[in-house]
């Protein structure tokens, strides 16, 4: 084999999260609609047969070598090989193209190993009821992975897996992505927040974007960071003073 591919991995936003619940696995219950934007990187698989025993994995970034076995994109390939059985030696390069801020909860690091689910499915020739088992392999990896397999909008729940796709759901209005280089460890976040048991809100029952369901768009992670970086709030009211209809 001899494959070369390379495909746009494209970040999201979060249009409106509620934390309902704690889960038994320490997870927790969520809900929101995902929406893709044009913010992307670009990742290159090279697949190529070679005489050894195994998979031959290298991975850069921006031109840096990266050997960690818990980057999401390494594990993407592992977790890929592993499932389907495929034991034949290959030597399989990838190179990132990053422009999707770390840490910004934009899923830079989710959609990249989608990215590189999809092209090993490509390359692999995966028939329709292994792509099936793609999912499973997604969400091994993260709770975000399975959304950039369906890619477009979609309503979010349980850990962020299990998706309703909105094909309706289209924001007709610019979109501005302002990072001001704050970086919020998810599990703080978490704890800050202190999680009680809620049923779903109101964005299940949400099908299209409209200017009258903005004030059920909340983020309840907002009252906790806002309060460790102010900074963050006044951007967002900045951003409303100047005209933008959701912030």
């Amino acid at each position: 084999m001899n494959s070369t591919i390379t495909l746009e991995a494209p970040a999201k936003i979060n249009i409106g999260l509620h934390v309902l619940s704690k889960r038994k696995d320490n997870y927790h219950n969520i809900e929101t609609i995902f929406y893709p934007v044009k913010l992307s990187d670009k990742i290159t698989v090279k697949i190529s047969s070679h005489s050894g025993t195994g998979a031959i994995i290298n991975f850069t970034t921006n031109g840096r070598l990266i050997n960690n076995n818990d980057n999401l994109c390494v594990k993407a390939v592992s977790l890929f090989l592993q499932e389907f059985n495929i034991q034949e030696s290959f030597k399989i390069y990838m190179r990132l193209c990053k422009k999707i801020p770390i840490g910004a909860g934009l899923g830079g690091g989710s959609s990249d190993a989608a990215a590189v689910l999809k092209i090993l499915s490509g390359a692999f020739g995966l028939d329709e009821n292994q792509k099936k088992k793609l999912d499973k392999v997604a969400l091994k990896i993260g709770s975000d992975v399975p959304y950039f397999l369906l890619g477009n909008a979609a309503y979010a729940s349980s850990r962020g897996e299990k998706l309703i796709p909105l094909p309706d759901f289209k924001i007709d209005n610019a979109i501005l992505i302002v990072n001001p280089g704050i970086h919020v460890s998810t599990p703080l976040a978490y704890k800050m927040l202190g999680i009680k048991n809620e049923k779903p809100k109101t964005l299940n029952t949400i099908k299209v974007y409209s200017e009258k369901y903005i004030d059920k768009f909340t983020n309840d992670f907002e009252k906790v960071v806002f309060k460790k970086h102010p900074e963050i709030r006044i951007i967002k009211e900045e951003m409303k003073k100047f005209g933008a209809v959701y912030s």
